[in-house]
């Protein structure tokens, strides 16, 4: 399984479905959404960390709600920090583009702009494209030591 942590404010949630229903539809992919997985009795900051740690792809969606979000800015400090190998991925509005600071700013490519819902569907669909051709046969060879 190749488990993909979505960072969003929860005004964005219409938003993080969208990008979640379509990993999840493409096996190995898997979404990681804390919020939604209230299994047992640990802090949510610890279920985040543990959650972005065991992921090989973070997904913020960054968006004038989520701008100046305290959780989504500390998230993405905490995979570019601590984490190696993650693959960051962020979904950006184009509006807030140049108000961008920090780990992921306006000078970075960033190839996955939108400006609209409509535009937003196409990124979030070419970014689970990307990872499902990069990932689709993961797990499924070993190799076997006679």
């Amino acid at each position: 399984m190749v488990k993909v942590f979505v960072s969003y404010c929860v005004e964005d949630k219409d938003l993080m479905v969208i990008i979640r229903d379509l990993i999840n539809s493409k096996p190995p992919l898997k979404a990681l959404i804390v919020l939604e997985e209230q299994s047992d009795l640990s802090l949510n900051s610890d279920k985040i960390k543990n959650s972005i740690k065991e992921s090989k792809v973070f997904i913020p969606i960054l968006t004038s709600n989520s701008l100046n979000n305290q959780w989504v800015n500390q998230e993405i400090g905490f995979a570019f920090g601590t984490v190696k190998n993650i693959q960051i991925i962020p979904l950006v509005e184009k509006k807030i583009t140049h108000d961008l600071k920090g780990f992921i700013n306006s000078s970075i490519d960033l190839n996955y702009r939108y400006i609209s819902i409509e535009d937003y569907e196409k990124k979030a669909y070419e970014i689970v494209e990307l990872l499902y051709n990069k990932h689709k046969n993961y797990g499924k060879y070993r190799t076997h030591i006679i």
